[in-house]
């Protein structure tokens, strides 16, 4: 009976012994990964952009045929005015974002600075003989466009640092616009040019709307980058040339209308730095 007993304890004793090797020889279960660290867009930000501007500015004559030649000698051009060229914009903006899960909402003010826009050509000609050259000129140019307005997007990307938004408001900018004799009067027309001429320029800032579209990548902690295209439309503006030249000749009159159309198109690169601070990462199991 004690040759058994001893027998089962021994039994009992290493089996017991065989299982806590194998389980200490069993691989631990790894903790679950821990949740990417998703990019926070809320904040007060600012930034700085470059990139092109182009101009639809064309100014469409509405003129009374009868009066747009003088003594049929000088004549306003009836092909229109304005350039569609490109001009280099370089500026800044500021805003503020609200992120409510992956959606983004905010508002976003920009100032532009145009470079070299100097569209000013020729628009009225004279004839005289085998001469042809011209005596006035049209200008219609901007210095400077701004915007006000509001911004929802969508974030994508496995941490949300992808920025798909759409904009809208108000646009401005400055629009200088209107007629000028040329600065060397051609000889034989000094009485035109000494005449007493009321050009009726504008020089005024213009107020319109705008769109957009962008694209935005958190790249860099607080920094990130954007692509983003504008269309900004100012309607219409009228500017009238009417004039007559008594010492040219009884009732001589020169007369051109304009209706001036302004619309912007956009397309900037930018940089932006929001304050306050990203999400820490999330601490890491670590098996000792």
């Amino acid at each position: 009976m004690r040759k058994l007993f001893l027998l089962g304890i021994s039994a009992f004793a290493a089996l017991m012994l065989g299982g806590a090797a194998r389980a200490a020889d069993m691989p631990v279960k790894a903790p679950p990964p821990a949740a990417p660290v998703m990019y926070n867009w809320s904040g007060l930000y600012i930034g700085a952009h470059i990139g092109g501007a182009w101009f639809d500015g064309n100014g469409h004559d509405r003129f009374d045929p009868r009066f747009r030649c003088l003594d049929n000698i000088v004549c306003f051009d009836d092909g229109g005015f304005g350039h569609n060229n490109g001009r280099f914009i370089g500026g800044g903006q500021i805003g503020y974002n609200i992120q409510v899960n992956q959606y983004v909402w905010g508002v976003e003010g920009q100032v532009s600075g145009i470079a070299s826009n100097n569209d000013d050509q020729a628009c009225g000609f004279f004839t005289v003989g085998l001469t042809h050259d011209f005596l006035f000129r049209c200008r219609d140019r901007s210095g400077w466009m701004a915007s006000l307005a509001a911004r929802l997007g969508v974030t994508f990307g496995q941490t949300g640092n992808w920025l798909l938004y759409l904009k809208g408001g108000a646009a401005f900018a400055d629009a200088n616009s209107g007629l000028r004799f040329r600065e060397n009067c051609p000889a034989g027309f000094l009485a035109i040019c000494n005449s007493n001429v009321v050009f009726n320029n504008n020089d005024n800032s213009r107020t319109g709307w705008m769109i957009g579209v962008g694209l935005e990548y958190g790249a860099w902690g607080n920094w990130s980058w954007k692509l983003e295209y504008n269309h900004m439309d100012f309607g219409n503006r009228d500017i009238r040339f009417d004039t007559t030249f008594p010492t040219i000749c009884t009732g001589c009159r020169l007369v051109r209308d304009l209706d001036f159309d302004r619309q912007i198109n956009v397309v900037k690169f930018g940089l932006n730095y929001r304050f306050g601070d990203q999400p820490a990462a999330a601490p890491v199991a670590t098996r000792y």
